[in-house]
């Protein structure tokens, strides 16, 4: 089976939050939701503090840290936007190709063909197929692009030759 599609910003950006909610590391999953939400809690401690007993200086580095800790999702966000910009290889036209041996990638400036026991696990959503060579690198697959038939089949091959966690 061969698959041709483009990884626009936004697919890149899907799949980095897809990558982050499915991490095996804690703190990468609390990152997205439990900081900031910790950063707020903590704002209205202070807040609350500075109601009842007035303004110090003291207040300030707690301020800050609060802001940091509610604004990691945005930086995070401005963080995968660079990247994207900067990871000139998925730019373009890519195409996969899909056999018994492994994947086969193809895009403006690499070719490669990566073994099916280089592969770790994958995961997917309405979005996108993430396929893991190891924890921290990994190949996107829009859906966007793709048929539904093409979509069965691919998920049948990940399935058939990746071994997901529990198997």
């Amino acid at each position: 089976m061969n698959i041709e599609y483009e990884i626009t910003e936004q697919d890149f950006i899907h799949a980095q939050r897809l990558a982050i909610k499915s991490s095996p590391v804690r703190l990468v999953r609390w990152s997205r939701l439990v900081l900031p939400l910790f950063g707020v809690a903590l704002s209205a401690f202070l807040i609350r503090a500075v109601v009842q007993q007035g303004f110090s200086w003291r207040v300030i580095p707690g301020s800050c840290f609060c802001l940091l800790f509610i604004s990691l999702p945005l930086l995070k966000r401005r963080s995968q936007k660079q990247l994207y910009g900067k990871t000139t290889s998925i730019h373009g036209k890519l195409s996969l190709g899909v056999d018994d041996n492994g994947l086969q990638l193809q895009g403006p400036t690499f070719s490669s063909q990566v073994g099916w026991s280089n592969f770790c696990r994958f995961i997917e959503d309405e979005n996108s197929f993430v396929v893991y060579q190891n924890s921290q690198v990994f190949n996107i697959v829009p859906k966007r692009s793709l048929s539904a038939e093409q979509v069965a089949n691919l998920r049948q091959h990940f399935e058939d030759k990746i071994l997901r966690p529990g198997r």
